[in-house]
């Protein structure tokens, strides 16, 4: 999972707004409820500074990450960006491989926030992407993966933006949700994939590509294909990939590797490499 970056600079710009309003020579009047109108907003300067640094935190290293959201939470206890740092932290350790904790930190943002999308779809992801054929709960974990993915998308199709996002410009709360949507139909096609259920598999991962066309989506979408021997279509699929001007060359080299094995499926020699 990637966080949007659009979301990220309305933080920020929030918060050094905050740090402005809680400073000794602000009127009452501009300290209440400065910081994010209509959204959230720290209730002091110092916790301000806490929230930016989580928020900085995401050009770093996973492990700066985690220090930053552990300071946070352990001093403001009941920050209103309680959720959405402990879901950053969830996917810190999801990106030092450490799934079992991503898990823990993405149920405490839940916990925390039982409407916070990016935690459901986390979950959904990870507990998909991680679920095994030869899993003795494998139908168990693929329910819940079901259920998380779900609820993410009940949240996003409510309509109520939530407070976090209140200062975002419709165009890119827009953009967020479409994303957000689109990880949701991407742990329902892994889903649908382990329960062998190709055609549903690469109905639900189109639904995301048509939401935000990620290049990694696409490559899924063929690659589903390409397992049900449909290599003519799985065909199609990469080589969209290979043709987005948007898709970095290692993503273009995996598509590649991809299509050679779709066309030696059936029968042909493998295309040189671009």
């Amino acid at each position: 999972m990637r966080r949007n970056t659009l979301l990220t600079s309305s933080l920020l710009a929030a918060l050094f707004l905050a740090g402005a309003a809680f400073s000794q020579n602000a009127p009452p009047a501009q300290q209440k409820g400065a910081a994010n109108k209509g959204g959230l907003a720290p209730k002091s300067q110092a916790e301000a500074q806490a929230v930016n640094a989580v928020i900085q935190a995401q050009a770093q290293s996973p492990d700066d990450m985690i220090k930053a959201v552990d300071a946070l939470v352990s001093k403001y206890a009941d920050t209103a960006y309680k959720s959405f740092a402990l879901e950053l932290e969830a996917e810190a350790y999801q990106k030092k491989n450490d799934n079992a904790k991503a898990i823990v930190y993405a149920e405490q943002a839940l916990e925390a926030d039982p409407k916070n999308f990016d935690a459901d779809n986390l979950l959904a992801n990870v507990t998909a992407q991680t679920t095994r054929d030869n899993d003795l709960d494998k139908e168990e974990k693929l329910t819940r993966a079901d259920k998380f993915a779900h609820d993410a998308l009940a949240t996003l199709e409510t309509g109520a933006r939530p407070p976090l996002f209140a200062n975002l410009p419709d165009d890119q709360w827009a953009r967020t949700k479409a994303s957000a949507q689109s990880l949701a139909y991407q742990a329902l096609g892994t889903v649908a994939l382990t329960r062998k259920k190709t055609d549903e598999a690469v109905a639900n991962f189109q639904k995301g590509i048509d939401l935000n066309p990620d290049p990694v989506l696409i490559i899924r979408a063929g690659r589903a294909l390409l397992a049900a021997k449909k290599n003519d279509e799985a065909i199609a699929y990469f080589d969209k990939v290979l043709n987005s001007a948007d898709a970095p060359q290692q993503i273009k080299n995996i598509a590649q590797s991809d299509k050679a094995r779709a066309v030696q499926a059936k029968g042909g020699a493998a295309p040189a490499a671009k």
